[in-house]
């Protein structure tokens, strides 16, 4: 992609440089794919010289581009791309015509999926109960839509019980009749006052981490027994991308659920020049996410390990592989996180968790990637997780290899004090998500009791802590605005429920470090993350200041452009483009 050499002075709003002295400037100047310098009006205007593009932003910030340590870009893209999208669908009319249009250019009895109603991904500012007649359309009235081809309405994660909707094409190709019980296993069967399915199932029906057996291998299963396009992923890529460039963002730490087909999607978008984010990915050595762990051995841990060596490739300036990742169990939404003590699973049945890895492949991954170079990221959910990763490094007495080699842990939801102060001990770098207290704290207040939101995502302490910590949305909401403004309250989403400010709370300047420079040293990434000279012009423009706007206005923030490698990827048209090269295009909907 050809990069201007002309300087561009950006002016009239305050620059958030994020360099050591965290200073805000008058103006910067680019030219080509770097910054030239910042600082004052006066001697950017100088440095920029007579032929510099100015660019006034009417008071607008500009700030470096988003970094986000947990994005899942590429996985949603990839199953909204292949989906009717129904997230802002108004009432059963409005689902028909969507869903009609789109079966129109897919071949009868092909199956057809459509996304659920509401904001992804918790639902809970608005669901399915907010159509107009407060319910999924039943078999009846999506068979207007799509007589000919099986489909459904499916259910996203993190969320047991969920709900599910088909036509009754679907039901027909499932064997689903009036003689299936209404129950099986953790899932019910809604049925009229007939005896006959209406299309609505409910239970365990989510796509994602799923327990039930009944459901992955007799529904599931059925539904993906025809494998997408080879293409789908680098496609689902392209629309995580646009939606990141949406949000300012430029950079994004893959390295959750990463299988190696979703690792060749980037790269197929790398090869087709057609990736505009940098991107750090690593390969999961134990998938468990899709099928449960059901094609989950040791072997396959041990050749994935020796997969994820050979893809080691840190020199190129877009697309980096480095690393791997690592997880024992799953979410506690589906009961499934390992705890000391027993909580309720979704349905009020006691549980400590499932193990999907053991702790002896634990500990060989551990040995193998400190014997081979390679960074590993774990996944670190519950208090079990955290006390057997150091169980195994103090017995083994790994802690200085340990320190040594800069290794990760994700998501972190539950975590005491003591185990803070020992992973910052050892060095490790931390990704979180305000998410998993906004999105999910009343759930665990519900599973657990309230005595365990003290440690349900303490950002305060774990920044305290002095080691790295980066934010990222994982599951939503989808604005890092809105992460930031979370990170300052400490909020659920359906409760008033207190926190510790000390604990559950960081600053406004904390916030913006763990979207920017903190996850440019977890990407072990020179150049990005702040606007100093040489970096490279990776920019959001925004409305508001982060560093000074209300809480209201932080989480509104909208982003009038966002600038990747010194080009304009994202505009809203309020401002003078840089150039006038064609913005990244909208790609068509790959189920059609």
């Amino acid at each position: 992609m050809p990069v201007t050499t002309t300087r561009t002075l950006f002016f009239g709003g305050p620059v958030l440089t994020q360099n050591e002295r965290r200073e805000t400037h008058e103006a910067i100047v680019l030219e080509g794919n770097r910054v030239l310098g910042t600082g004052s009006l006066d001697d950017m205007t100088s440095l920029g010289g007579a032929t510099a593009r100015r660019i006034d932003v009417d008071g607008a910030c500009v700030m470096p581009g988003i970094l986000d340590s947990h994005p899942h870009f590429l996985h949603t893209g990839a199953q909204d791309v292949w989906s009717v999208n129904l997230y802002d669908a108004r009432d059963h009319a409005d689902i028909v015509a969507r869903i009609r249009a789109h079966v129109a250019h897919v071949p009868a009895g092909q199956w057809v999926q459509g996304t659920p109603v509401g904001e992804p991904n918790y639902l809970v500012r608005r669901s399915y109960k907010d159509l107009a007649e407060g319910k999924l359309p039943d078999r009846r009235v999506l068979d207007t839509a799509a007589p000919d081809h099986p489909f459904i309405i499916f259910a996203l994660a993190p969320v047991i019980p969920n709900v599910v909707a088909m036509n009754s094409k679907a039901l027909q190709v499932l064997g689903i009749n009036r003689d299936t019980p209404d129950r099986v296993s953790d899932v019910w069967i809604e049925k009229d006052e007939d005896g006959e399915p209406t299309g609505i199932l409910t239970g365990s029906v989510v796509n994602y981490y799923n327990p039930d057996r009944f459901w992955r291998e007799q529904i599931q299963g059925k539904i993906m027994s025809v494998p997408p396009p080879d293409e789908l992923w680098s496609e689902g890529g392209l629309l995580g991308q646009a939606r990141a460039h949406r949000w300012g963002t430029t950079a994004a730490y893959e390295c959750h659920a990463m299988d190696l087909a979703h690792l060749l999607g980037y790269k197929r978008l790398r090869d087709d020049n057609r990736l505009a984010m940098r991107v750090v990915a690593s390969l999961e050595l134990a998938t468990a996410p899709w099928d449960f762990g059901a094609s989950l051995t040791d072997e396959r841990i041990r050749t994935n390990l020796a997969h994820a060596s050979l893809l080691q490739s840190t020199g190129d300036e877009i697309l980096q592989f480095n690393g791997a990742t690592f997880g024992l169990d799953g979410p506690t939404w589906a009961g499934l996180m390992r705890m000391e003590k027993p909580y309720k699973d979704p349905y009020g049945r006691p549980t400590t968790g499932h193990e999907f890895n053991t702790k002896k492949m634990q500990r060989e991954v551990i040995h193998y990637c400190l014997e081979n170079g390679i960074r590993l990221n774990l996944i670190q959910a519950g208090l079990f997780d955290h006390n057997q990763f150091l169980e195994i490094v103090d017995a083994d007495g790994l802690a200085d290899a340990v320190r040594a080699s800069d290794w990760v842990t994700q998501h972190n939801m539950v975590i005491e004090p003591d185990t803070i102060r020992r992973y910052a001990d050892l060095k490790l770098n931390s990704s979180i998500s305000m998410s998993f207290r906004w999105g999910k704290g009343d759930m665990y207040r519900e599973r657990m009791g309230d005595e365990i939101m003290d440690l349900v995502v303490p950002v305060g302490s774990q920044f305290a802590s002095g080691a790295t910590i980066s934010l990222g949305q994982d599951w939503s909401p989808f604005s890092p605005f809105e992460h930031m403004k979370l990170a300052q309250t400490g909020e659920l989403a359906l409760s008033d429920f207190p926190n510790d400010p000390a604990t559950h709370t960081i600053t406004a300047q904390q916030a913006l470090d763990g979207w920017t420079v903190n996850t440019a040293r977890l990407m072990q990434w020179e150049g990005i993350g702040a606007l100093r000279p040489g970096f490279q012009a990776d920019i959001a423009i925004v409305d508001h200041n982060p560093l000074t706007a209300d809480l209201d206005n932080l989480a509104a923030t909208e982003v009038l452009r966002t600038i990747f490698d010194g080009r304009d990827v994202y505009d809203t048209g309020v401002l003078p483009r840089i150039d006038e090269a064609p913005l990244p295009e909208r790609h068509p909907n790959m189920a059609r």
